[in-house]
């Protein structure tokens, strides 16, 4: 049979995992912890065809980050995090960040909130490290204002990136044509506003593209 798609393992994960069936009163003393995610399972990641890893899997570097080594790093396109119950520090919420060899530089792929409990988010290399063999995940408690900012950066600036680059082939192949060619400065002040067009709408919801009925 066919495996199930990411978002429900996930989904499933998080309904069904230990910290899930605890009774009331256990809530409430773990309610009562100063920092929820220094107790075990408090969250974790599940990386598309591996088994899930729990915060317990994960090396606590100090009280605000954990580390998981990942091997094979080069076949991650997606990864799944999660919350497995509700974070209990006001304002704040946990970000994901992946690395490569020598892990000093650090990639933001997405957080999760006490409103937004678990989320997929796509691996995303920059061009000129490539995909690495060996990574290093990074999960970190962040306050939900520079949450914002990060996520703001993530997919609007990659559409707005592409919108740039099929509108830059699109003159090109249109300026080909001798009697287009000879209009060109109107051609390019009408790209121009189209690609501010284009920026505003990312900026204002960078998925628009995925709401837009066939």
């Amino acid at each position: 049979s066919s495996s199930p798609p990411l978002s429900g393992l996930c989904a499933h994960i998080f309904a069904t995992c230990p910290w899930r069936k605890r009774g009331a009163a256990e809530h409430r003393y773990i309610s009562r912890r100063k920092m929820l995610p220094t107790a075990p399972g408090a969250f974790g990641c599940v990386i598309p065809g591996r088994p899930p890893n729990y915060s317990d899997s994960f090396v606590q570097v100090d009280t605000m980050r954990w580390q998981l080594d990942v091997e094979n790093s080069q076949q991650i396109r997606d990864v799944c995090f999660f919350l497995t119950s509700p974070l209990n520090v006001p304002g704040a919420g946990l970000s994901c960040y992946i690395t490569g060899p020598p892990f000093e530089t650090w990639h933001f792929l997405g957080a999760v909130t006490n409103e937004n409990p678990s989320a997929v988010v796509r691996v995303r290399w920059p061009k000129e490290e490539g995909a690495p063999t060996a990574a290093r995940l990074g999960i970190s408690i962040e306050p939900v204002e520079q949450i914002a900012a990060l996520q703001a950066e993530l997919p609007g600036t990659e559409l707005v990136d592409f919108g740039k680059q099929v509108a830059k082939d699109l003159y090109d192949f249109l300026a080909s044509f001798e009697a287009i060619s000879q209009h060109a400065g109107i051609l390019m002040q009408l790209f121009d506003r189209w690609m501010k067009r284009f920026e505003d709408r990312c900026k204002r919801d960078p998925f628009w593209w995925l709401n837009r009925h066939a």
